[in-house]
């Protein structure tokens, strides 16, 4: 089975670029438009990474870093992308591994990815 990240996010334009730069690198990529649509991957994937938008419609990525599901995953590292600004005290709170102010370059989420997910590594695949 191959490695697994889970982007949710309310932009359609971010899931289909991050997703297919994701799948690029060799991910099974799970695509969530809500917070209570981003519960339900978890029952059949433990995703290596999370890409997590905060103000979501509904649940907010907030209410899902507040929950159980993550710990029971496997806590595996989340990616904070947001348009307001969180403090770094804040993504401490939660254990984040990372924070990207919307919007943001392709180059910084390469960056991101390379040093939270070191099975991949984007100039191999290019």
């Amino acid at each position: 089975m191959a490695d697994s990240v889970l982007l949710i996010d309310d932009d359609v334009d971010v899931l289909r670029s991050v997703g297919n730069y994701f799948e690029h690198l060799g991910y099974e990529v799970s695509r969530e438009l809500t917070g209570e649509a981003g519960v339900s991957p978890f029952d059949r994937l433990r995703p290596e990474g999370v890409l997590l938008d905060l103000n979501l419609p509904g649940d907010t990525g907030w209410d899902l870093l507040r929950g159980p599901l993550l710990a029971a995953a496997g806590s595996p590292p989340v990616i904070i992308t947001s348009a307001t600004t969180v403090s770094p005290k804040r993504l401490a709170e939660f254990c984040c591994a990372g924070y990207l102010p919307k919007p943001f370059p392709l180059a910084t989420l390469v960056a991101t990815i390379e040093r939270l997910l070191p099975s991949r590594k984007a100039d191999e695949h290019e």
